[in-house]
Order: C-alpha cells, then structure tokens, then sequence
C-alpha cells in the first residue's frame, strides 16, 4: 500500500486568514473606485485564491521524465458591469471580464495586494469593452433571463488537507511505466501522476467568504501499440482519488498496467476492420460510461451558450450543449440524478460549489425526460436559481456541471441476455454476430501520438460524437468471441441513447472533464474529475466504419536492442 501522509484539520475562521483580509479589502477598494468614463457601473465582483501544493511526475519505459513538488498559488477575477439583468458575459469572444493570474510561491499581503490591483484593473477594462461590444450587436428579447443572479453572501469553512512525501508516486510511476514496456510495439509506456492538496478561496461583493478544499490524486497509465499495417492503438488506466493513502497498492496497479500493455498488443495482431458494420452494439463497462459521458451529459448542463460574437474571423463564442427542459433524452423508464455527495471520498464530491452555493441533489431527469438542468448563478428561462453545481477552470465563467452522476435504467439485465437479444436483433441486419465495445480511446491519450487532428465532434457539440473504440468483440451464438480493431464510429447523435433496447449490469468510473465545455483535456491527468454510474447498454443500431491506417508510420528499421541491464523491454 501506497503510504503518504494527508491530514486535515479545520483551519481558523475565513475572517482571521491575513491573505484572505488583505483580498477583501482590495475587493472593498476596487468596487467603491473602478469607474471609467460614462462606462456603465461595477456590480459584481468576485476572487479565487487558490492556495495549493502540487506533486507531478511522468515516467516512460521505467525513466523518470519529469518530477516537480513545488507550491502554486493563483488568483481569479470575476467582474461584471451593467446589472444583473444584462452584463458584459455570456457574450462571445475572449475579453470578457474574466481573467487569471499565477502568484508568487511565497506569498506577502503585500504582493497580492499588487497582483490584485493590476488584474482587476485589467478585467474591468475589457469587461467594459466587451460590455460595449455586447450593446452593439445584442438586442435583448423581452424574455432573455438575464446575466446573473445575486444571493447574498455565503461563508464557508472547510477542512484543508495537506501534501506528504513525493516519493512513493515517483517510485510507482518508474514501475508502472517500466511495467508496461513489454517490447518496441509498444511505443509508448508513460505513467501521469498529478496529486494537489490546499483551498480555493471564493470572496466576492456580497460578503462572500468561502474556503473549499482541494485534495485529487489522479494515476493515468498510457500505452500506445503500433499495429503492423501502421494503425496506432492506444489505451489508458485512470485512478482518481482524493490522496494517495487511497490509491489501491501499487502492486495491483502495476499489474493493471501491465496487463493493459499485453491486451492491447494481441489487439494489434488482430485483423482490422475490413467492411462497414451496421446494426445492434452492446456497450459493456468503461465503454458504456463513455457513452452517457459524450452524449448525455452535454444535454444535462443547462449554463446557456454564450451569445456569439460577430468578428472578422466569424463568430466567436464558446461552445455548449443543447439543453432543453421537457425534451426525451433517455428512454421511459430512465432516470438521472446528480448528487455531489453521492461518493463523498471521491475527489468531485463537493458540499459546496465554486461559487460558495450549497450543492443539491438534483433529478436531472425523470422517466427519461429532461426535467432540471445543472445550474450555476447565471440564469436561462426554466430555472433562475442556482442548483449548487457551478463549475470551471480559474479565470473561465462558472457553469452547471455534472459532478456525481447516476444513470439509472427502469430494469436490469443479465449479460447473458443483453447478448441473447442483441443476436437477435443482428440477425435482423444480416449479422450472424452481435458487436461488443468494452473501452473507448481517450482522446486526450489519442492526442499524445501522431498529430492527426483527431475529429469527432467534442463532448458538448449537438452533434457530437464518440472517439474510436479500443477494440470490438464479434460474439457468435455458440459463444466465441473474435476481437477485431481499426473501426470508427459514423454519424452517432445524441437521439442515439433513445435507441437503447435494454439494459444490463451498473458499473462506477471516473472521467476528467474539460473546463472548457465541448473540449476535450489535452494531457492524461487535466480535468475536473467526474464521478458516473452507469448500466452496460445494448443500442438497437450504430454503424462503424474501417479506420485507415497508415503504413507510413512504420520505422523503416527495427528499434534498437535494449541496452545492457534495461530491464524496460
């Protein structure tokens, strides 16, 4: 067992914190001078002082890469012009009001203040012009629900926990990594580790005083296999807990990785997919979660999409999901919860959201309708009231989030069954083999190899799509299974979850997702982790299509031989 020590105690009172007073009296001194011109007036303002220690290591092949243990200190700026009812965000662009800073390392009251003073002067002033820019090609209607909604203040005080030695991960990273270095197919054997511990404050204008812990330890094992017609395969094992006392034993997770790194290699032996494949597919474990993860959660986060900016370029305006209360986003019979407490030693379990608000358990959806969105402060015309799952990264503008979902179908099969039907249902496409997808590519993983600009569509886009799968087995109604690669999904939707026929056995997992809704993470530990609980699933009809591999990616000779006592291949 991984031992590192992480205690937590409760800390003094917010108001006693000389920072966190140092902070709000700059707050007090910038809301009552900041003016500019016939600019309209400074309503809301709001700080994240992020206070943390970080330990991050990548190892590859048994080396040590990269190894640092260093404190990092940020702050976050929030500022709003105009009022409630039409302010400077939820407008397209990148000057909006909303910026960030990194800090010294070793604070003084001094430095931030500073520090303080010279970003809010920043954030106002291009929330000022973004505000103008808004007025100019934004023509409010009678029922727009506004920018955001004021609550009041909140004072909050949680435990914080605190960071331990490095060692012990660093030494898990050089085994694990070393562990799946089988032969040079294996083209990558790199172990992430990301571990931080601290607080995040929240101040804001109302008299908000709110310190939220941090405390994530994220393991990801990557391999990535080169098939011999030139296709790279990849996969990824993620751990994610709060400290690295609840990693399980670093023995099992070597193990895990190793046998990652051989699985995925006899896939690379395996014949590729060589014609088109249309009817049913049963999603079975990390490939069943995958698939809620890319399709229904977008449809759960019910943050409006910002008002696109008219530029040069085109419009400009960050992406979102197609939320729309009342409309069917799972069959009768569903439903969906998303309860922030529901794992409370999981690092997205949260009492409390990154606005301060208190989290709620919410019934997402209810007999496979959608009937309450997530939500932050910022308002759309069903729900004016925050539900205490404001979300997002430092500097970005908060929005409902999923945190800790259940999806939770109106019966459970067994898997002998879900196999029975979909056989059935195969024959009825001229199959005489049903398809079975039990892990999904993360593209964050894909993204580390070839820059091949991996498309297929992002998380939150309406037409979103779902990232090739690992490898698929062909199921006979004798029982063989035959594993084949090299497919891609086609033209999957989010009404495809309406097609599912039957469910089976629930499963739990984790995801990190990105900040940035309809993102995806570019390295194997970013995000906000995600807890969700899910059924395997067999959908009625998807089609998958032959990815092309390219032979070009072939070395033109063998790899070397490992050195004299390397014990990585």
């Amino acid at each position: 067992m991984i031992t590192l020590a992480l205690s937590a105690a409760l800390a003094a009172e917010p108001t006693s914190d000389p920072y966190v007073d140092a902070l709000a009296a700059e707050l007090s001194r910038q809301m009552s001078g900041l003016t500019l011109g016939e600019a309209p007036p400074l309503y809301h303002l709001r700080y994240h002082l992020f206070d943390v220690d970080q330990i991050d290591v990548e190892a590859s092949r048994g080396a040590l890469v990269r190894h640092s243990s260093d404190p990092y200190n940020a702050l976050g700026v929030e500022v709003r012009v105009g009022s409630p009812e039409f302010d400077n965000t939820g407008f397209g662009g990148w000057q909006d009001g909303l910026d960030a800073t990194g800090l010294p390392i070793v604070l003084t009251e001094r430095s931030l203040q500073v520090r303080t003073w010279l970003l809010t002067d920043r954030a106002y002033k291009s929330a000022v012009e973004q505000y103008a820019r808004k007025v100019s090609q934004f023509d409010a209607p009678e029922d727009y629900p506004g920018n955001f909604t004021l609550t009041g203040p909140s004072i909050v005080a949680r435990a914080v926990p605190t960071v331990g030695d490095p060692a012990p991960l660093v030494a898990l990273a050089r085994d694990a990594s070393a562990a799946m270095a089988l032969d040079a197919t294996v083209e990558r054997a790199e172990v992430y580790i990301g571990h931080e511990a601290g607080s995040r404050w929240v101040i804001d204008s109302e008299g908000t005083r709110a310190r939220l812990p941090i405390a994530e330890t994220s393991v990801s094992s990557v391999v990535h296999v080169r098939a011999p017609d030139g296709q790279l395969l990849t996969d990824r094992r993620l751990w994610c807990v709060r400290g690295p006392g609840d990693l399980p034993p670093a023995d099992e997770i070597i193990a895990d990785s190793r046998a990652m790194a051989q699985d995925l290699r006899a896939v690379a032996e395996v014949a590729p997919l060589d014609d088109e494949y249309v009817g049913p597919v049963l999603f079975q474990g990390d490939a069943a979660r995958d698939l809620f993860r890319y399709l229904l959660v977008p449809q759960l986060e019910g943050t409006p999409t910002d008002i696109p900016f008219d530029t040069m370029f085109g419009d400009l305006a960050a992406s979102g999901g197609d939320v729309r209360v009342g409309r069917r986003v799972l069959p009768e019979g569903w439903s969906v919860v998303d309860d922030p407490t529901r794992a409370p030693d999981h690092p997205s379990s949260m009492t409390e959201d990154l606005e301060g608000t208190p989290t709620q358990v919410v019934a997402v959806a209810i007999d496979g309708v959608l009937t309450e969105p997530l939500m932050s402060r910022v308002p759309r015309d069903e729900i004016k009231a925050s539900n205490g799952h404001a979300r997002g990264g430092l500097g970005d503008r908060l929005r409902g989030r999923v945190m800790q979902l259940t999806v939770e179908p109106d019966r459970h099969r067994s898997e002998k069954k879900l196999i029975r039907t979909g056989l059935r249902l195969a024959a009825q496409y001229g199959n005489d083999h049903l398809l079975v997808v039990r892990a999904l590519q993360e593209p964050a993983v894909m993204d580390l190899g070839e820059a091949s600009f991996i498309l297929f569509g992002g998380s939150s886009d309406a037409d979103a799509g779902l990232p090739p799968p690992v490898a698929m087995w062909r199921v006979y109604a004798d029982g063989r299974e035959e594993i084949v690669r090299g497919a891609a999904f086609a033209g999957v939707q989010r009404w495809l979850l309406r097609d599912i026929v039957a469910a089976g056995p629930s499963s739990a997992g984790t995801f990190m997702a990105s900040p940035d809704p309809g993102r995806n993470t570019y390295s194997p530990t970013e995000g906000m982790p995600t807890w969700i609980s899910a059924p395997d699933v067999l959908v009625g009809e998807v089609e998958l299509i032959p990815r092309q591999a390219d032979p070009r990616a072939l070395p033109l000779i063998p790899a070397p031989e490992p050195a004299r006592g390397d014990a990585s291949d």
